[in-house]
């Protein structure tokens, strides 16, 4: 139920929490005007990015079972994408999942989803960006951990409307570097970083978009293990030490 939590702070304005044991965030955005008004799951248009697995497919899952009205899941595999939202359709009902095929390691093809999104929804009111590969070698890990997120953002607050709210998703390895995963652990605390920039007060009086960021310490891909060890996070002194 993580992603029930992560809303109902957003749309309170709380400042730092914790998900069960394994997710932890740094701060949100705007804490002195929260949004709660605007931010009621029930009726919204979400856009998971990668939600055919893992973390994303959790979140579409939760979303849908707050009563979002329609959750745009993206992912690479086009066969996997399409049976993950038959299997969807069929528990919360049909027309309410809809599957686009992308890689948001491609600059090109994340401008193309956001358009994609404009010409077929009236409105998005939640982006969960969760861009994320353990593969591949250092451009391809910080092409889609870093550019791609960083995009997301960016053309997300242009084709978002006031009072929605973007949640961002990186591995907690950006708060507690692996010596053995040095391009993955870069990637990661580069996001942090600029999750945080994004989220100040200035740049949220210009979009009036709430943003916050989860760090999971859990996977459920195969790499080192498939796990990262838990990491306990006071998210302002992780702040003040980056």
């Amino acid at each position: 139920m993580f992603a029930n939590t992560v809303f109902n702070a957003v749309r309170n304005g709380v400042q730092k929490f914790f998900c069960k044991k394994n997710f932890t965030t740094v701060p949100s955005s705007s804490p002195s005007c929260p949004l709660k008004q605007h931010m009621e799951v029930d009726g919204k248009c979400a856009l998971v990015v990668d939600g055919t697995s893992g973390v994303g497919h959790a979140f579409a899952d939760e979303l849908l079972k707050m009563n979002a009205a329609k959750v745009i899941i993206t992912g690479l595999n086009g066969m996997k994408g399409a049976e993950t939202a038959c299997e969807f359709n069929k528990i919360y009902g049909q027309g309410r999942v809809d599957f686009y095929q992308t890689d948001v390691g491609n600059n090109y093809e994340i401008k193309n989803m956001f358009k994609y999104i404009k010409n077929n929804f009236e409105a998005l009111d939640v982006f969960f960006n969760n861009a994320e590969t353990h593969e591949g070698g250092v451009d391809d890990m910080i092409a889609t951990n870093f550019n791609s997120k960083i995009h997301g953002i960016i053309l997300a607050t242009k084709n978002m409307k006031e009072g929605s709210v973007i949640v961002n998703h990186t591995s907690a390895i950006g708060l507690n570097p692996n010596s053995d995963m040095i391009a993955h652990s870069a990637a990661s605390t580069g996001f942090l970083v600029a999750s945080m920039a994004f989220s100040k007060n200035k740049y949220f009086k210009n979009t009036n978009i709430r943003m916050t960021t989860l760090c999971s310490e859990l996977f459920p891909s195969t790499f080192v293990g498939g796990t990262v060890p838990p990491i306990t996070c006071d998210c302002q002194e992780a702040q003040r030490n980056m």
